[in-house]
């Protein structure tokens, strides 16, 4: 099952998509979705616990915390990031993060990086593959920063850097019982980032009547579902990839699979308003050929 980890990785990257474009049509306010992913998640995965064995490393539990209070942090960060600067300044986010996430996890794995040495072509291809996903999707969503954004910017893409990264070390801290650690990891991140968003959503006076809204509720149950689903089938492509860039390097695709769509919606219904960003097929293809060399550079 290890040579398919790419193809989690695209289901991912789609089923991302789909809750993207999801939340543009039901428009839940952004730090509500946070709790429902989060508290949600958490209070509908506790009651299975005794079905699932513990993990026997308190090194797995230190860092599930540390990432449930990082996730926390940087969703938010990229929330206000967006709605300061544009969703332009966050779009650099995801895929500026590729590159480094592949070198964070080789200096904290420098065995991997001997394993390099004796194929310099493999890694030389690997890392042209990266660049080319990086920069086809910077170009492709015409994302582009300002000097007042930097420091938000750099900031958020640590976070985002930390998240994928220890999300594959989880992975090796409860190799015991991936199984449980996959369930363990979901629970723990969920109540942790749920939790703190709650009490951020407090601390700022907004009405709790918001949160048991029936017209916020009808929606709840969906992003609960994506959250779980999502987590745990991250948390195991995670565990079959090599290194947790080649992952992220799919999945932050995903804007371009939306803007995709949205280019193909005038030729496929006749009513539908032309798309409004132009993808360039050009770069749509340099996006495609480094992700599929890249595949089979891994493999």
């Amino acid at each position: 099952m290890q040579n398919y980890w790419w193809l989690l990785a695209m289901f991912l990257s789609l089923l991302t998509s789909a809750y993207v474009y999801a939340n543009q049509l039901v428009k839940v306010k952004g730090s509500l979705l946070m709790i429902y992913r989060g508290i949600g998640t958490g209070l509908v995965l506790l009651p299975f616990c005794v079905f699932f064995a513990p993990i026997h490393n308190v090194a797995f539990y230190a860092l599930c915390l540390t990432q449930g209070l990082v996730i926390s942090f940087g969703d938010n960060r990229i929330l206000n990031a967006s709605k300061t600067f544009g969703a332009e300044v966050t779009s650099l986010i995801h895929p500026l993060s590729i590159f480094f996430i592949f070198l964070f996890w080789i200096v904290l794995h420098p065995s991997d990086f001997a394993a390099f040495t004796n194929h310099p072509l493999k890694f030389a291809l690997i890392i042209f593959c990266l660049l080319g996903v990086m920069l086809a999707i910077i170009r492709i969503l015409k994302a582009r920063g300002s000097k007042k954004a930097l420091g938000f910017l750099i900031i958020s893409m640590m976070c985002e850097i930390f998240i994928d990264v220890t999300n594959k070390e989880t992975t090796h801290l409860g190799a015991e019982n991936i199984v449980s650690a996959i369930y363990y990891y979901t629970l723990i991140t969920s109540l942790v980032a749920g939790g703190c968003n709650l009490g951020a959503y407090v601390l700022k006076n907004r009405k709790l009547s918001e949160i048991i809204c029936s017209k916020n509720l009808k929606f709840a149950w969906f992003f609960i579902l994506y959250a779980a689903i999502y987590s745990a089938l991250k948390t195991y492509t995670m565990y079959l990839t090599p290194n947790p860039a080649y992952v992220a390097a799919i999945v932050h695709a995903y804007p371009v699979w939306i803007l995709a769509a949205e280019n193909l919606r005038p030729y496929l219904c006749r009513d539908a308003k032309p798309a409004a960003v132009k993808i360039n097929p050009r770069w749509l293809g340099v996006l495609l050929v480094s992700i599929v060399c890249l595949i089979l550079a891994v493999e």
